[in-house]
């Protein structure tokens, strides 16, 4: 509007009051800040010359000048002002007709309306309502432009009209549009034009945001304005728990979290105050105003529950167990984030179900219907973090489950194998007052976890096997043949022989061995054998406690049944080998036993010899004789059985049919590389037709080839010459023995001292062959004659023919396997084998001597001689002659004379004459000598018809005579004290 200055109007002071009049009417109308009709005279309100911007109101002062409108209007020769006209109840007013002078605010107020340039207007209304206490100049008259501008038809000529007047303080023109286009932008900015509500979900429908977006015309949020949100309906904000929260908007987007506090809608409002736009229509000129900021709302609806989604974490407590030992479970619960956070005096529970599965679950392709339902447990939860524990106690077994498995009970389930549980949540398992809690299709569960799983082993299963061969592998033992060469005391066959035998071949006495490996079933499927495919000790009861060193100590006994022959082992054999039930012939014999305890797997070494420290020694069983077992077949057997383990004191659970291994272990006799043989040993003996013959006769003798075991078995080996597809025959082992006989003295009647070898001085005199023997039993020699007086002595050797190996002629190389091949004699000098050869009785050659009874001492000196008596002595052939002098006493005192020469020992033949020098008591001594120079005869001494009497000449006689003298002597030799000679007075008598 133009409002003029013409100084030469009416009176200042008067307008004045008229101006508050009109004033006072308006305020009248606006008095509560509602738009209404006002009624007050133009007239009285104000005169048309006066000067508003001097009556104390803000705003600029153009120079003088005329501004013409396009419609015919001008304002000529005047001074025009642009800013606050007036106030009407507190508030700026600012014209908006700039072609119509301005005469007061009579007139009516109301809602701006014209939907052209109402936003323009809101806007303004918010920026006037900023400054309208504002009491510069400049400011008020930017925006008295700008309201010209935007919501006036002339504004912009009124405008340009200014311009070109300039502004009678001197402000630029530059000065004053950049102010307004200032003003305009903040107006732009901070006037709310649209409210931008919008909800969202975050967690279900329990849990979302609002969002109070208040925009400005450009889009942008308004900044600075304070709002009001409420929520109407079960629902609270989360920041301070209530259904109606203040804020400030910012220049960014505004998100308010709420929580749903039960089920249904909600009615989300947002409130905010704003001046609003209002417009005098005037008889006169239009005003514009704004009114005090007034309430702004805008709701939406949308809907809510009150409920969350609780799950559960689950792991095994132990996820290897054992018979005496529930399925126990640890459970933990929390929220699925996408259904909120717990609900806070919610209470939810759980029930889980135990399957069973014959094979390990596989996660993700093991589904329940793949098991066995076995039991049920429930768990209940009050918070997220809560914990739950699954016990034998709390674990409910399924009645179908023990229909099909009598006597289960959560701490006793029927077999090894995996048992899963599976947890669930629904509504239906719920209380009442809890099911609120939950959607009515809310169906949580954990399906088959690997987590969830444990593996329940009832019983291991242990297994065995065994190797003869590899326990004799590094045997270096050796044997001495007949034939004196070193051979191998252990032979060791195999299927790859040119034999076929899966035997290994032993020396009678030698040391029994086997090597057992121990292992256990997979019983967990896990394509490994370790400790959790065995049971523990109590210790080693828990998770992460099965360890090898809290294994159970199971014990293993082993039996060696032998005396068995070569066909009844290879059937054996064979039948094992194809899985065929193998029973012991009624004629095997238990040998030894063996029993060892272990607590881990691995490879035992069983061996008679404590020595090399076994595992288990072979002990003999009552009246067997290890170092003599029967010569045959044996196999070794092996038993692991639940009534020989001791688990009461380790796992506190007592052996069963089933406990702790899920059946006996029997190791079939005759398995793969268990067969030993025990060479054929014969014992040798013989005894002599007769134990004492003469010269010339025959002699016989008989070998017994004898078992040195009762049981020995005679080996065989199967003939060649066979039709294919027929069973060979069996051939018995054909054995040769040689037997020689040996004079040991010329003497009938030496004795021969037993002994191993025979001695040097043996001669052989006979030798003899008793060949293909194939039993046990006693063999005669053709006759044989002794020609030669003496002592003889038979031997027998068995002198074996076979020499056949394994790479050459198998059947051979079989029959050797099957014979010691240590040396098999009998001692020499056994009493049986003595034969005593005697010549034929002839008469007996006699020697006797004829003395010359006395002799006459003459000259100092006396001849004597003996004559030789010899009666059947053909033998004899020379003779000499012993002179002796008799002492006093005993025989031990008499002194040698001579030894005669040598003459032909003929019956009265004389003794060479010996001549002696003292008087005294003599006597001969002859020996005969054969044809070899054999001394055949040698006299005794002192013999009367010996002895000699020398004595002096003339000696008187007594009437004694020779024959006294002669006894005299003898009675002296015979130590009796007769002085006969001791003096010659005496003699004389």
């Amino acid at each position: 509007m133009g409002r003029n200055n013409n100084p030469t109007r009416g009176s200042t002071i008067r307008h004045v009051v008229r101006t508050i009049a009109a004033a006072s009417a308006a305020v009248a109308t606006l008095a509560a800040g509602m738009l209404v009709a006002g009624t007050a005279n133009a007239a009285d309100m104000r005169d048309p010359s006066e000067r508003s911007i001097q009556n104390g109101n803000p705003g600029l002062w153009a120079n003088l000048g005329t501004i013409t409108f396009s419609n015919g209007h001008k304002y000529e020769d005047m001074e025009q002002s642009l800013g606050v006209v007036d106030k009407v109840n507190g508030k700026n007013v600012y014209c908006i007709q700039a072609d119509t002078l301005y005469t007061g605010t009579a007139g009516t107020w109301g809602e701006w309306t014209d939907a052209k340039t109402k936003p323009d207007a809101q806007k303004l209304a918010w920026l006037t309502d900023k400054y309208n206490n504002d009491r510069d100049d400049l400011t008020q008259a930017a925006i008295a432009g700008l309201i010209h501008q935007k919501l006036d038809p002339m504004g912009n000529e009124y405008l340009n009209g200014l311009q070109r007047l300039g502004w009678k303080d001197g402000t630029s023109w530059d000065t004053y549009t950049a102010k307004m286009n200032s003003l305009w932008n903040e107006a732009v900015a901070n006037t709310p034009s649209n409210l931008d509500m919008k909800y969202q979900y975050t967690i279900g429908q329990r849990k979302g945001l609002v969002t109070p977006s208040i925009m400005n015309g450009n889009g942008q949020y308004v900044s600075g304005l304070q709002y009001t949100v409420t929520l109407n309906g079960p629902a609270v904000f989360d920041q301070n728990n209530s259904t109606a929260i203040t804020g400030t908007t910012t220049n960014k987007k505004q998100d308010i979290a709420w929580t749903a506090t039960g089920n249904g809608k909600v009615t989300y409002k947002l409130t905010y105050k704003n001046p609003q736009a209002i417009r005098l229509n005037s008889p006169n000129q239009d005003l514009m105003a704004p009114t005090d900021p007034q309430i702004v709302s805008k709701n939406i609806q949308f809907e809510v529950r009150n409920n969350f989604k609780p799950t559960i974490e689950s792991n095994q407590t132990d996820h290897r167990i054992e018979y005496g030992h529930a399925p126990e479970d640890d459970l933990t619960w929390h929220v699925d984030p996408t259904g909120g956070d717990w609900i806070q005096g919610a209470t939810i529970k759980s029930t889980g179900t135990l399957y069973y599965f014959a094979n390990k679950p596989v996660e993700g392709r093991t589904t329940v219907r793949d098991g066995v339902k076995a039991a049920t447990a429930t768990a209940a939860g009050d918070r997220d973090g809560a914990t739950s524990h699954v016990d034998a106690s709390s674990i409910t077994m399924d009645p179908g489950f023990v229909k099909a498995h009598p006597g289960a009970t959560p701490s006793s389930l029927p077999a090894t194998g995996w048992y899963t549980w599976v947890w669930q949540i629904t509504p239906g398992m719920q209380d009442a007052n809890m099911r609120q809690y939950l959607s009515t299709d809310y169906d949580w569960s954990d399906n088959v976890l690997e987590a969830e799983t444990t593996l329940h082993v009832r019983s291991m299963q242990p297994t065995i096997t065994s190797s003869v061969s590899a326990a004799y592998k590094t045997d270096q033992s050796k044997v001495t043949g007949a034939d004196g060469v070193e051979r191998p005391a252990v032979q060791i066959g195999s299927a790859a022989a040119s034999d076929r035998t899966d035997v290994v071949y032993l020396e009678k006495g030698g040391v029994i061995r086997d090597k057992v490996t121990l292992g256990v079933s997979d019983v967990n499927g896990d394509g490994k054998t370790d400790t959790a495919d065995w049971l523990h000790t109590k210790d080693g009861q828990g998770e992460g406690r099965e360890t090898e060193a809290n294994q159970i100590t199971i014990r293993v006994n082993g039996t060696l049944y032998g005396g068995m022959t070569r066909e009844q082992a290879e059937q054996a054999q064979k039948d094992t080998a194809a899985g065929k039930t193998v029973e012991l012939p009624k004629q095997a014999v238990k040998l030894a036993t063996a029993t060892f305890t272990t607590n881990k797997a691995g490879d035992y070494l069983l061996s008679s010899r404590k020595g090399e420290k076994p595992a288990g020694v072979w002990k003999a069983e009552n009246g067997i004789d290890l170092t003599n077992l029967p010569s045959g077949y044996a196999t070794f057997v092996y038993d692991i059985a639940n009534k020989d383990q001791d688990t009461e004191s380790q796992t506190g659970i007592k052996p069963s049919d089933d406990y702790p291994f899920a059946k006996d272990v029997h190791e079939a006799p005759f398995t793969a590389d268990e067969t030993v043989m025990f060479r054929l040993t014969p014992k040798l003996d013989s005894t002599v037709s007769s134990k004492e013959v003469k010269a010339g006769e025959t002699t016989v003798d008989k070998l017994v080839v004898a078992k040195t075991n009762e049981k020995d078995v005679w080996p065989t080996y199967p003939e060649t010459n066979v039709t294919e597809g027929e069973t060979p025959k069996s051939t018995p082992l054909s054995l040769d023995f040689h037997g020689v006989l040996y004079k040991v003295s010329d003497d009938p009647s030496a004795a021969i001292e037993q002994t191993d070898t025979v001695p040097e001085n043996a001669v052989k005199v006979h030798e003899t062959d008793i060949k293909d023997v194939t039993k046990f039993g006693t063999y005669t020699t053709d006759s044989f004659t002794l020609t030669e007086s003496g002592t003889y002595a038979w031997h027998w050797v068995m002198t074996p023919s076979l020499t056949g190996d394994q790479n050459h002629n198998p059947l051979a190389a079989l029959a050797w396997r099957q014979l010691t091949h240590g040396k098999v004699q009998h001692a020499f000098g056994l009493a049986s084998e003595i034969v005593r050869v005697r010549k034929p009785e002839t008469p007996k050659c006699e020697v006797s001597t004829k003395s010359q009874g006395e002799v006459t001492f003459e000259n100092g000196k006396a001849d004597l001689h003996d004559e030789l008596l010899l009666k059947n002595c053909s033998d004899a052939a020379k003779a000499e002659f012993e002179l002796w002098k008799q002492s006093n006493g005993d025989q031990s005192g008499d002194v040698l004379i001579t030894v005669t020469g040598k003459v032909d020992a003929k019956d009265g033949i004389h003794s060479p004459t010996v001549t002696v020098h003292e008087t005294g008591t003599y006597y001969w001594r002859e020996k005969v000598y054969d044809q070899t120079g054999k001394l055949i005869s040698y006299g005794d001494a002192r013999k009367p018809n010996e002895t000699v009497l020398v004595k002096e000449k003339g000696l008187a006689s007594t009437g004694v005579g020779t024959p006294m003298l002669l006894w005299a002597g003898v009675l002296a030799g015979a130590g009796i004290a007769l002085a006969l000679a001791g003096s010659r007075k005496r003699i004389r008598l």
